[in-house]
């Protein structure tokens, strides 16, 4: 393959791969900087062409480059002439008209409301606005040549059909599509050699902004109220504007189910009739850039939906009412189940999918305010030690009687006190209370400690994470389908190629044709083991043959190789399609299940969810409570030691 090099003033640009294809040329990448794009026309350029992209080069400034896709660098061919531009690569914008569409903005920009589209109508004004400044005028505006990302960043495409002025001379427009042009315009018939201006280009502007606000809608289509035969052209001429609040003797009244025209601010009304409706009163760019700031910042936001922005003199949210009035989403919203809504879309969910670890936090006890009080002692208790210390008086009394005859006597007696203050069934009994109490706190400690532990990894964390596991390995399986399919489309191409190639090697027998160092001899003993035709020789991978040795057999593979040389791949496609759409089949079913088990597992995986916090949320109760316990138990104990 003959690798193809463009020049230009910047250096050298090899073609990459085609990035997209319009009537005048294509666009490619450049294999040097992946920033930049090539555009090559299909045909030899005239002069006005060659010196507008020269003039363009010139008018570059840093508003333009980041605005649009504005030429940086022309190139020339072998030829020298030249050809084509280089310009930046806008990737990750997509055609404004995607925003029209709740099912593409669902798709693109999941998140983005209506405040979002006023935000891009803004950009887009502003856009114009400095493009303007600089003495250009768009001309061929529509809702495919102005792309969008998904910070609302405007960016203008084919900016060579864009028209420029150099001195006096105009490099003109003369492309365009009709519901974007004004009627001073469709009424000439033609667009050559037509000097466009920024008002026309505010007639363009206008419409867009009309449609990102009415999501779609386009100003001069309607209800036509008139049997009259009026399409968007004839509209346009007549400035039939089917939104008109001011205009007598409608023809067009506004299509069904759209938003209504009260729902904006004054200025906005103002504005959208200047453009449509008026020759000479036409608002330039600036004048909406002010106005949408002023209408964006004024914007409400539903509590039905994140995605429900809306003007605040509304009494109600205009997108909610159409849904509940006529069933009619503009945006697809699923905030309301969360859990489905990421279902409903099973790609983005899985490709946005990560495993959510849950950690315990530190298990601590609310503190006990004040201290604790120690429950009363039991009234037996106060009896037992009554009776314990009247015990001890009287056998202190009997003890100390004989130490009035022998004073030798009294050391006797105190013994005695002493070991049956310790031995009393008196104080047994106060003992054993003293240690079922402090048998209970070491009870309570225990159960605490055996809770607290539990908390750290209770039976419901195991459980969700063995089903996070489980979904994290079916949703490992069904992104590799696109890599298995790829497999099976590469093994099903080899295998239709190696059977092609096979049945052409079949058709040289080894006896017929001259094979360096193979005479006879050796050839009646290929044909022996069954090495017949050049096809066969591949068999010798696997066996060996008497007298047929490495060197011979790598003679033998490359005769092999140069017959095959001169093989032709046909493709069967038709057989390599049936096989590719039995591949798909397989792929797909299991794709389906996938899905469901993906759905299944992960609604599994939310209650198991709601049982591990359940279970974090009892245990952390009852760790409270048991602490709480363990705190009136030391209490009781310390009590009952004291009072002993």
């Amino acid at each position: 393959m003959i690798t193809q090099f463009y020049t230009g003033q910047k250096g050298r640009y090899t073609v990459g791969s085609e990035v997209g294809r319009g009537g005048e040329g294509a666009v490619y990448e450049v294999k040097e900087d992946a920033a930049w794009v090539l555009k090559i026309y299909n045909e030899r350029l005239d002069r006005d062409k060659t010196l507008k992209l020269q003039h363009m080069l010139t008018l570059q400034d840093a508003d333009l480059n980041k605005l649009a896709a504005w030429p940086q660098d022309i190139v020339r061919d072998n030829a020298n002439e030249i050809c084509g531009f280089v310009m930046r690569n806008l990737e990750g914008y997509v055609p404004l008209h995607m925003l029209f569409s709740p099912m593409d903005r669902k798709r693109l920009f999941p998140d983005k409301g209506y405040n979002f589209l006023v935000h891009v109508a803004r950009n887009l004004a502003i856009a114009f606005h400095k493009i303007h400044a600089a003495g250009i005028v768009v001309g061929d505006v529509n809702e495919g040549n102005i792309l969008v990302n998904a910070t609302g960043i405007i960016s203008l495409i084919d900016c060579d059909s864009f028209q420029v002025k150099n001195g006096n001379t105009y490099h003109f427009c003369e492309v365009g599509i009709l519901r974007y042009t004004p009627p001073e315009l469709l009424n000439r018939g033609t667009f050559n050699d037509v000097v466009r201006t920024p008002d026309t280009d505010s007639f363009s502007l206008a419409v867009l902004i009309f449609q990102l606000l009415f999501l779609g809608r386009h100003p001069f289509t309607g209800t036509n109220l008139t049997k009259e035969d009026i399409d968007e052209e004839k509209a346009i001429k007549t400035m039939e504007f089917a939104y008109s609040l001011k205009r007598s003797n409608k023809k067009l009244n506004p299509a069904k189910n759209s938003l209504d025209m009260h729902s904006f601010t004054p200025g906005i009304i103002d504005l959208f009739h200047r453009s449509f409706e008026t020759l000479d009163t036409r608002p330039a760019p600036g004048d909406w850039v002010q106005e949408l700031d002023t209408f964006g910042k004024e914007l409400m936001v539903c509590s039905r939906s994140g995605l429900h922005y809306y003007p605040k003199q509304l009494a109600q949210c205009p997108w909610c009412a159409f849904i509940d009035r006529s069933g009619i989403v503009f945006f697809l919203d699923d905030t309301y189940l969360k859990s489905a809504s990421v279902l409903n879309d099973i790609d983005r969910f899985i490709h946005g999918y990560k495993m959510e670890q849950i950690v315990p936090q530190k298990l601590t006890a609310s503190p006990v305010t004040g201290a604790v009080k120690p429950n009363p002692i039991d009234r037996q208790f106060y009896n037992t030690k009554k009776a314990h210390r009247a015990r001890m008086v009287v056998g202190l009394f009997i003890t100390l009687l004989p130490s009035l005859i022998n004073p030798g006597l009294v050391l006797i007696a105190v013994l005695f006190v002493l070991v049956y203050n310790m031995y009393s069934p008196e104080k047994k009994k106060l003992n054993t209370e003293l240690a079922r109490r402090n048998t209970v706190l070491r009870t309570i400690h225990a159960e605490a400690d055996a809770t607290a532990a539990r908390y750290k990894n209770p039976p419901e964390l195991d459980k969700y994470n063995k089903a996070q596991n489980k979904l994290g390995g079916i949703i490992s399986n069904y992104k590799g389908l696109q890599g298995e399919f790829n497999n099976m489309r590469r093994q099903i191409d080899e295998k239709y190629y190696n059977q092609q190639y096979h049945e052409y090697l079949q058709r040289f027998e080894i006896k017929q044709h001259t094979i360096p160092s193979f005479g006879a001899t050796k050839k009646g003993l290929l044909y022996l083991n069954g090495i017949v035709n050049a096809a066969d020789i591949t068999k010798l991978n696997r066996m060996k043959i008497p007298s047929i040795g490495p060197k011979n057999i790598q003679v033998l593979i490359d005769w092999q190789r140069q017959i095959g040389s001169a093989f032709t791949y046909i493709p069967n496609h038709k057989a390599i399609n049936t096989d590719l759409a039995l591949a798909m089949n397989d792929i797909n079913n299991r794709r389906q299940k996938y899905e469901e088990e993906i759905k299944t597992e992960y609604k599994q995986l939310q209650y198991l969810k709601l049982g591990v916090t359940n279970a974090f949320a009892t245990i952390e109760r009852h760790h409270e409570a048991l602490i709480k316990d363990a705190q009136q138990a030391e209490a009781d104990m310390k009590a009952f030691r004291k009072f002993m």
